[in-house]
C-alpha cells in the first residue's frame, strides 16, 4: 500500500478522534479519507511490559474506518526501561508493518525511530537545537507565566517548548515532518504505507498532543 505524498492531522472535534489526510495542494481542514483512533479496551502487555495495571508508556490501540476490520493495530512490544518504549504495528490481519521506538532521556530531546518492514528506517527528534537554545532561557520562564495566568483564568496555558519533528534516514534525506505550529504531518518521500504513518501519528499525538486534544493526549491512560 505505497502512497503518494500526503499530509495528515488529527481532528479532535469527534469522539473518538479521527485522522484526516489529504494530498497537496488541497488544504481543506476537514480533508478526506478518514480513519478513527480507537483505544483497545484491554491493555496488551508486550514482551517485557509490566504485567499488572497500566503503565505511562504502554499503548494498545487500532485504526479503523467505520465498522470495517482495523487498518492497523499498535501494541507495546517491550519496555526495557523508563527512557524507552518499543511499539509494533501490524495490519488488520496480523502482518507486520513496522516498529516504532520512542526514547525520552534526561537532558536530551525526545526521539522517535520508525522502522518499516520495507524501506529505510528514519529518526526524528523533537524541536530544533536552535529553538531549544532560545526556549530554555526565555520560553521556560514564559511558560511558567502562562501557566500562572491560566490558573487565574487569564490565559490558556498554551505556551510550550518547540514541537517540530523531522524524520530523516541515514543519508539525511527528509521523509516525514511534523509541523508543530500547523499541527500537521507531511510525507515528503513516496513509498510510505499510510497505515504505518497513521500509527505514528496516533502514537506521537498520545505523547505530544496538539491543540484541541485532552491535556494528557487522546489516549488518556487510566491508572489501575
Amino acid at each position: 500500500m505505497a502512497q503518494q505524498l500526503m499530509s495528515y492531522r488529527v481532528d479532535y472535534r469527534t469522539d473518538p478522534p479521527r485522522i484526516v489526510n489529504w494530498r497537496p495542494p488541497q488544504k481543506s481542514r476537514d480533508g478526506g479519507e478518514l480513519a478513527w483512533l480507537r483505544r483497545d479496551h484491554e491493555p496488551d502487555h508486550g514482551r517485557g511490559a509490566p504485567a499488572g495495571g497500566w503503565h505511562a508508556s504502554v499503548r494498545t490501540f487500532h485504526i479503523s474506518v467505520d465498522e470495517q476490520a482495523p487498518l492497523a493495530r499498535v501494541r507495546t512490544e517491550r519496555q526495557p526501561g523508563r527512557g524507552q518504549a518499543v511499539y509494533l504495528v501490524d495490519d488488520g490481519y496480523g502482518a507486520p508493518l513496522g516498529r516504532i521506538t520512542y526514547r525520552r532521556r534526561p537532558f536530551a530531546r525526545p526521539e522517535w525511530i520508525v522502522e518499516p518492514t520495507a524501506g529505510p528506517a528514519v529518526r526524528g527528534r523533537k524541536g530544533r537545537l536552535f529553538w531549544w537554545a532560545v526556549w530554555w532561557p526565555w520560553g521556560l520562564m514564559l511558560s511558567w507565566v502562562s501557566a500562572i495566568m491560566a490558573i487565574f483564568a487569564e490565559g490558556d496555558g498554551g505556551f510550550g517548548p518547540p514541537r517540530r519533528v523531522t524524520w530523516r534516514d541515514a543519508s539525511g534525506r527528509v521523509h516525514l515532518v511534523f509541523r508543530g505550529i500547523a499541527d500537521e504531518y507531511e510525507v515528503r518521500e513516496e513509498g510510505w504505507d499510510p497505515r504505518l504513518v497513521s500509527a505514528l501519528v496516533g502514537l506521537h499525538q498520545s505523547f505530544d498532543p496538539s491543540e484541541g486534544a485532552p491535556s494528557v493526549g487522546w489516549y488518556s491512560v487510566a491508572r489501575a
